[in-house]
């Protein structure tokens, strides 16, 4: 029995017609509301944040620094030494102000020597501060980079940082009674400095594109080259510290500080350090420095006057005129001026050898006088009188600098350009002789040419040899007939003379084609 799920049969009609059925399958669509459009410019409170970060690292190096004089006064109180905590306090707010260029008076003592290691520590802390307000402002400088907003943020950051930071050191100079004109320049140089390098490193700013492309290694060079005279002026002053420690030694012992004033003694000489290094660094050079007036400390001679009871003095060397030895220290001036031209040359592959000396000398120079105008910073007064004009002798510093480094520039600058010339030459050599002996198309059409030219010489001999010989052969046959002067010629004698002229005609002919044959 079939049933209704059954097929029908072929044969049998249904009294129905197949029906095309189509499924279409549909999702209800939702129309999406455009939201607010993504802001594009910075955003609003990185002014706040600069000023703040400003403040910030104000009050973070007055505690510091305060916080030393602090520990020295209670170092003096333990000794049973006379004091109050507000004198503690106002000497270390006046060491502060020190740290931004301002003298201090400290009782009798007239002391503008600033504490570069803290200069230093606050240029750092703006680093910082200043990355961080440019990071609020623009999160992502990638997509802001085609709307000109980056400089704008970035000259405003350090602007307000910088304008912030120097007037609080003029607030606190102004209460204190102390000198703030070099203290306001100090602190707006040291602001500056710290808000520039943080902003640009957060913005991905290349403050080198700038410049034209063929000067743009030399700030990577002129900074090697000054690296390698910091590190000088290191291994100088840790040679001093090692070869007289016992003196440094007896010096800290002569002090009586104990153990809380010892550490407030060595952390306070810690922030001269940088100064330390730069006096070391003019050694190295040659040019030597000074610790009040009078005396000399040099490679080639040694000549101390009236010394402070500092313990770090103890490394200095002893008076005498300078060993041999001595000397060999100026070696760091010609490595520095030789690093300088190598990066600066290898960027330059395709210079001359006289552009390669010429550019090397540049950055030497370069680097000699941005060394020579830091150092300035890392001088000043122990005190008045004898105690005066400590640092680095600057002509002097000058003059040996830029000869040591500008010199070994140039003559490194000269010796790769010259390597690459040679190379080059020899490049170019080598690769013509693999050329002509690698084509064996170009050797064979060479010879050809050659076979080529030998056939033709051949037949040119041969064409000669041949109408040397008619024409000899013509000469004879005139000599045997020749005809009397009075005798009529004859028709035979015509026709033969017209045969002699075919002759000669056709002897000459192949004397003619060998003619035109070389023509050609």
């Amino acid at each position: 029995m079939a049933s209704l799920l059954s097929p029908h049969r072929s044969g049998r009609p249904t009294g129905r017609q197949d029906a095309d059925v189509r499924l279409t399958a549909t999702t209800p669509t939702e129309t999406e509301q455009p939201g607010p459009p993504e802001p594009t410019g910075p955003r609003y409170g990185w002014q706040l944040a600069a000023v703040g970060g400003a403040l910030t690292a104000a009050l973070a190096g007055w505690i510091i620094v305060t916080g030393l004089s602090v520990v020295g006064w209670l170092a003096a109180a333990l000794a049973g030494a006379a004091g109050d905590m507000a004198d503690a306090v106002r000497i270390g707010t006046r060491l502060w102000l020190l740290t931004n260029g301002t003298p201090a008076e400290l009782g009798s003592v007239h002391w503008t020597l600033v504490p570069l290691g803290v200069s230093l520590l606050t240029v750092f802390m703006m680093s910082r501060f200043a990355r961080a307000a440019a990071r609020f402002a623009v999160p992502d400088p990638a997509r802001s980079a085609g709307d000109g907003g980056l400089g704008r943020i970035f000259f405003g950051i350090v602007g307000l940082i910088t304008v912030g930071y120097a007037a609080v050191v003029a607030a606190v100079g102004l209460g204190t009674g102390a000198q703030i004109s070099r203290g306001i320049v100090g602190a707006a140089l040291i602001a500056a400095v710290g808000a520039a390098w943080g902003a640009s490193r957060a913005l991905d700013l290349r403050l080198t594109d700038v410049l034209p492309a063929w000067a743009r290694p030399v700030p990577t060079a002129v900074a090697a080259a000054f690296g390698v005279l910091l590190v000088s002026g290191c291994a100088v002053l840790a040679v001093g510290v090692v070869t007289n420690a016992d003196r440094i030694g007896a010096l800290a012992g002569g002090l009586g500080a104990g153990v809380v004033g010892g550490i407030a003694l060595w952390a306070a000489q810690a922030a001269f350090l940088p100064n330390l290094i730069g006096w070391g660094a003019s050694y190295a050079l040659g040019a030597g420095f000074r610790l009040g007036q009078g005396s000399v400390v040099a490679p080639s001679d040694v000549t101390l006057g009236l010394m402070p009871s500092i313990p770090i003095f103890g490394a200095l060397p002893d008076t005498g005129p300078g060993s041999g030895l001595g000397l060999l220290w100026l070696i760091s001036g010609v490595l520095a001026g030789a690093l300088a031209a190598w990066l600066v040359v290898r960027r330059r592959p395709q210079a001359r050898f006289d552009e390669t000396a010429l550019v090397g000398g540049l950055a030497g120079v370069l680097a000699a006088l941005l060394f020579t105008g830091s150092t300035w910073f890392t001088a000043g007064d122990l005190g008045a009188g004898r105690l005066a004009g400590a640092g680095p002798r600057m002509l002097e510093l000058l003059v040996m600098s830029g000869s040591l480094l500008g010199l070994s520039g140039i003559l490194c600058g000269l010796v790769l350009g010259l390597i690459r010339y040679a190379r080059e030459r020899m490049a170019e050599g080598a690769a013509a002789a693999d050329g002509v002996a690698g084509d064996p198309e170009a050797a064979g059409q060479d010879e050809a040419d050659e076979d080529v030219a030998d056939e033709d010489v051949a037949d040119e001999d041969g064409a000669d040899q041949e109408a040397t010989e008619v024409v000899e052969v013509v000469a004879e046959s005139a000599d045997q007939r020749e005809p009397s002067s009075t005798d009529e010629p004859s028709s035979t004698d015509e026709a033969s003379s017209t045969d002699e002229v075919n002759g000669i005609d056709e002897a000459d002919e192949p004397t003619h084609r060998v003619q035109d044959r070389r023509t050609a």
